[in-house]
C-alpha cells in the first residue's frame, strides 16, 4: 500500500509505513507517528544528515511552491480523510513553536513594551489593539502578545518596584532634595489625584528630577489629608531628614498642609504670574470686552470645519503662510496672549473673512486693534518670563532677579502701552503685594547669591529702550559695579577681634566672587561652579550648592505629569 495519495518523487512506496525509501540514494528514511491520529511526515535528521543535497534541493523546491498546494504524508488507509490540515514537509521541517508566556525571549519582549507604554504614555490596550498584534506577528513570528491584564498585573508593577529601588539607591547618595507638589482634577472621570515630584543635584553637579509619585487622591482636599500624604511619601521614600524646599502652588489647602507637616515650602511663581496677570486684564472694562470678542472669534474657527477651510484659501489669496487661530484656556494666561498675537497676525484675513462670509462674528474697530496690540506689549515681558521659567533648566535662583527686573522693566515710560495704563496700573500695584514676601525669603536670597549670574545689583539697571525682558540682565553680564583692580577691603584688616566670628579667608573669597563680572545667563550655573570649585573653594561647598541649587522655580513639573497624563485614554 502506498504511504502517500501523491507520488512524492524521492520516496519509494514501501507497505512498511515505519520507513520509506529515497530513489536518489537508495537509504531508508524514517516515518515518525504523530499522536494517535494516522498521519506521518518524513523524519526531517534522518534526511538531513544521509542526504544534504537532496535534503536542501528539497527545501528550495517548496519555497518556490508557495501558495499551491504542499505534498502530504497521509495514513495507510487512503480512503479515510482526516479533518486537520496536514503540514506539508517543508512546513513542518520550518515550523517553530511560539515562546511561552515565561520564556526568556518572550520576557524581554513585554519589559520592551512596558517601557513603550510608560515613555510615550500609551494606553495599556494598545497591546490589544488589532494593528500592533499584526506588526508584532511580523517582527517576531514566535512571539503572542499578551493581553492588558497581563501588563497591569505584572510588567509594569515590576518595572515600578525596579525603578523605585534604582531611584531610591541615588537619593541615598544625596544629603538634600527639594519637592514639588500640586493637586489635579482629571477631567473624564472627575478623580483628583497629588503629585510629587523630586529634585537634587548630584555629586558631579548635575540637575536630576523624577516624579515619586501622583496619588490618588480621594480625600477632601483638606490641609490635614494633604499633610497625611505627604507624611507617608516622605517615610516610604526614606526622606523625612532630606528636604530643603517644596514648591507648590498658593491653594489655601495645601499650603497648610505642608505647614502643618512641618516643611518649608515657597508659592509657585508662574502660578502668582497667572493670578496677577488675570487679574488686572479683568480690571479693565475695555481690555475684559476685547477679550471675550477675541474668544468668540476663535471659538468660531475651532467648531467650523468650513470656515477654518475659508480663513485658510483667503490667506493663500493674500500670499501669507495659512495659520489657524488659537483658542485660550482659562488656566493659561499666556495662551489668552498666543490668542492675541495669532488675531492680530491674521487681522487682514480675518477683516475680508467677516465682511464677505460671516456678518454674526463681532467686529473689530481700529481702536480695539491698536488695544490688543497695546495689550500684547504690555503681556511681552511676562510670557518671556513664563517661558524661561517653565523651562527643566529653570531653578530658584532666577526667581529675585526676574522680579526686579520685570519691575524696572514696568515701570520704565512706555509709549506702547496706550489705552491699557489701567491693567498696567493694578499690574504695578498687585505686583508689589504678591512679591513682597518672596524677594525677603532666605532661601531665594542665598540661592540667588550662589548663581553666578545675578551676584550684581538689579537695580543698578538702566532702564532705556529695551524691546526684551532679558536684554535688562544682559547688560549686567558685561559690566561690573567695582573697580576689579581695586584691593579687597578685607586685606587691609590686620585685627582679627574685627571679624568676631567671621572666618577671614570666607570675607576674601566673599568679596572676590562679589566683585567678579556677572556670568551670562546662558550658561549653566552648576556647570560653572563644576570648573571654578578650586577658586571660590568656601562658597563653592558641594553640600550648600546641592541644598539652595536644588529647587525648581516653579511647581511645572508636577503639573506637567498632570498634562500628560490628560492625553492617555484608557
Amino acid at each position: 500500500m502506498n504511504p502517500m495519495d501523491e507520488e512524492v518523487p524521492c520516496i519509494e512506496s514501501t507497505c512498511d509505513l515505519s520507513r520509506v525509501i529515497c530513489k536518489q540514494c537508495k537509504q531508508k528514511v524514517c516515518i515518525q507517528r504523530i499522536g494517535e491520529k494516522d498521519d506521518y511526515f518524513l523524519y526531517e535528521e534522518t534526511l538531513r544528515i544521509k542526504n544534504k543535497p537532496l535534503y536542501k534541493e528539497m527545501l528550495k523546491s517548496e519555497e518556490s511552491k508557495k501558495g499551491q498546494k504542499h505534498l502530504n504524508l497521509k495514513s495507510a488507509t487512503c480512503d479515510i480523510k482526516t479533518k486537520s490540515h496536514q503540514l506539508s514537509i517543508y512546513e513542518s521541517m520550518t515550523k517553530t513553536e511560539c515562546w511561552d508566556i515565561n520564556d526568556k525571549k518572550s520576557k524581554v519582549i513585554h519589559k520592551a513594551i512596558g517601557e513603550m507604554i510608560c515613555v510615550d504614555n500609551e494606553p495599556y490596550n494598545l497591546v490589544e489593539r488589532t494593528g500592533f498584534k499584526k506588526l508584532m506577528e511580523i517582527v517576531k513570528p514566535q512571539y503572542k502578545v499578551p493581553g492588558r491584564k497581563y501588563f497591569t498585573d505584572n510588567i509594569i508593577p515590576e518595572m515600578y518596584v525596579e525603578l523605585k529601588l534604582k531611584i531610591m539607591d541615588m537619593l541615598k547618595q544625596v544629603h538634600t532634595v527639594s519637592l514639588t507638589s500640586d493637586i489635579w482634577t482629571c477631567s473624564h472621570n472627575n478623580e483628583s489625584f497629588l503629585s510629587f515630584t523630586c529634585h537634587w543635584i548630584s555629586n558631579d553637579m548635575i540637575q536630576h528630577h523624577c516624579v515619586l509619585n501622583v496619588r490618588h487622591f480621594s480625600e477632601r482636599h483638606i490641609g490635614l489629608a494633604i499633610k497625611d500624604t505627604l507624611e507617608r511619601l516622605l517615610q516610604e521614600w526614606d526622606l523625612e531628614k532630606k528636604i530643603h524646599l517644596l514648591v507648590r502652588d498658593n491653594g489655601v489647602s495645601i499650603k497648610k498642609g505642608v505647614d502643618d507637616a512641618s516643611l518649608c515650602s515657597s508659592g509657585c511663581f508662574l502660578h502668582t504670574i497667572h493670578l496677577l496677570v488675570t487679574e488686572s486684564i479683568k480690571s479693565q472694562k475695555s481690555v475684559q470686552d476685547l477679550m471675550i470678542r477675541a474668544r468668540k472669534v476663535s471659538t468660531h474657527f475651532h467648531h467650523s470645519s468650513s470656515a477654518t477651510d475659508k480663513l485658510k484659501s483667503i490667506q493663500i489669496e493674500l500670499g501669507t503662510h495659512p495659520k489657524k487661530l488659537i483658542q485660550d484656556i482659562c488656566t493659561r494666561w499666556n495662551s489668552s496672549f498666543y490668542m492675541l498675537k495669532r488675531l492680530l497676525q491674521l487681522k487682514t484675513a480675518i477683516l475680508v473673512y467677516i465682511s464677505d462670509v460671516e456678518s454674526t462674528l463681532p467686529t473689530f474697530s481700529p481702536n480695539d486693534w491698536l488695544l490688543m496690540e497695546s495689550l500684547i506689549h504690555l503681556l511681552k515681558s511676562f510670557e518671556e518670563l513664563t517661558k524661561r521659567i517653565s523651562s527643566n533648566k529653570s531653578i530658584i535662583s532666577e526667581v529675585i532677579p526676574a522680579i526686579m527686573i520685570l519691575d524696572t522693566f514696568l515701570n520704565r515710560p512706555n509709549t506702547s502701552h496706550f489705552g491699557v495704563g489701567t491693567t498696567k496700573d493694578i499690574i504695578l500695584t498687585r505686583f508689589s503685594k504678591r512679591f513682597e514676601k518672596i524677594i525677603k525669603d532666605d532661601n531665594l536670597i542665598i540661592a540667588t547669591f550662589l548663581d553666578p549670574s545675578y551676584i550684581s545689583a538689579v537695580e543698578n539697571l538702566n532702564a532705556g529702550n529695551r524691546e526684551s525682558l532679558w536684554d535688562f540682565n544682559k547688560e549686567i553680564a558685561t559690566t561690573s559695579n567695582i573697580d576689579q583692580t581695586e584691593e579687597p577691603k578685607s586685606l587691609n584688616y590686620t585685627d582679627l577681634d574685627d571679624y568676631h566670628n567671621f572666618n577671614k579667608d570666607l570675607v576674601v573669597e566673599f568679596e572676590k566672587y562679589c566683585n567678579m563680572k556677572c556670568v551670562s545667563i546662558e550658561e549653566d550655573p552648576l556647570s560653572w561652579w563644576k570648573i571654578n570649585f578650586e577658586s571660590f573653594p568656601l562658597i563653592g561647598n558641594k553640600l550648600l550648592l546641592q541644598k539652595y541649587l536644588s529647587a525648581p522655580a516653579s511647581s511645572v513639573y508636577s503639573e506637567r505629569s498632570f498634562s500628560e497624563a490628560g492625553l492617555v485614554k484608557k
